[in-house]
């Protein structure tokens, strides 16, 4: 009831719908994403990077889904586009990410670096065996993305599985769903989750409710 009642709320309230293009505006993402400190610069999502936000067709940033698109229902539009999803990213960071699930690395051993126009910094973010695991302070983020948009489009229902007959929690593709939940909870919503959901609202009118009080998703 919580999940259909936020689904409905975060529904009637996304008024306007961004495009594939609007992600990539720089007068857009400079709102969302846009470095605090430095104006006519955005901070890109994995690495923490602080860059311009001159679009130069995807070589020192582009648009990163989240939620992998080749893994989805969606594609340039709807969930594809929406603001509370896509981040300005490092291709090279973008590219190590793909459609790997979310996971736990064993050890602590990052191995992603950012793309030689960025200056091949190394992040914070390790992939090995096709498990790609954010940084740290990334991880909530990451898993309060997903629940938004379990929780906005209906399409995603079709990848929960519901048969919880075993006692264990189900499984996204993007992810172990009990994974996001410890994520949710090891790395709390901070200001810049908050600055930036306040931005998205001033675009599209709704708001991601996991970052408003991220206890929603024990409680679903």
């Amino acid at each position: 009831d919580l999940k259909l009642a936020l689904r409905n709320l975060i529904t009637s309230t996304h008024t306007y719908i961004s495009t594939y293009v609007d992600c990539k505006t720089p007068s857009i993402v400079e709102k969302t994403d846009g470095d605090p400190n430095n104006s006519g610069k955005i901070i890109l999502y994995w690495s923490g990077l602080s860059i311009a936000s001159t679009w130069d067709g995807g070589t020192s940033w582009n648009r990163e889904h989240v939620w992998p698109k080749s893994n989805s229902w969606f594609y340039e539009s709807g969930a594809g586009s929406d603001l509370h999803h896509l981040r300005p990213a490092d291709p090279d960071v973008n590219s190590s990410h793909n459609n790997n699930p979310y996971g736990e690395v064993p050890g602590e051993n990052p191995n992603v670096d950012t793309a030689s126009i960025n200056g091949k910094v190394m992040t914070d973010c390790e992939l090995a065996n096709s498990v790609f695991e954010p940084a740290e302070n990334k991880k909530g983020d990451t898993a309060r993305i997903i629940f938004y948009l379990l929780t906005r489009y209906s399409e995603a229902d079709a990848y929960l599985d519901n048969d919880d007959s075993n006692g264990e929690l189900s499984q996204v593709v993007v992810g172990e769903l009990d994974l996001l939940l410890q994520w949710n909870i090891q790395d709390p919503v901070d200001a810049s989750e908050i600055r930036r959901n306040d931005a998205v609202q001033e675009i599209q009118g709704n708001r991601n409710p996991f970052i408003d009080n991220s206890d929603y998703a024990n409680i679903i």
